[in-house]
């Protein structure tokens, strides 16, 4: 891969960090990303947004919530 943009490590970003990328692709976006604080910025903040809603994902729903979830789903999903 050539000279990488910005915009392309946005475009490329998930495949990049679910590990999808070909070697050469993936090494020129870790250069990118060492040789420039913004994309370094944003890639940080992804991994980090990721976590959070990870963590927000694997916390049970209160039952109350649950339930009128439930009640919601009965009526509008038919």
């Amino acid at each position: 891969m050539s000279a990488v943009t910005c915009q392309h490590c946005i475009e490329l970003l998930v495949d990049y960090l679910e590990g999808q990328l070909d070697p050469g692709k993936e090494k020129a976006l870790d250069e990118h990303f060492m040789a420039c604080p913004p994309c370094l910025d944003f890639l940080d903040q992804y991994r980090a947004a990721s976590r959070l809603c990870r963590r927000a994902l694997e916390q049970d729903i209160p039952p109350v919530i649950a339930e009128k979830l439930d009640e919601f789903l009965a009526k509008n999903c038919k």
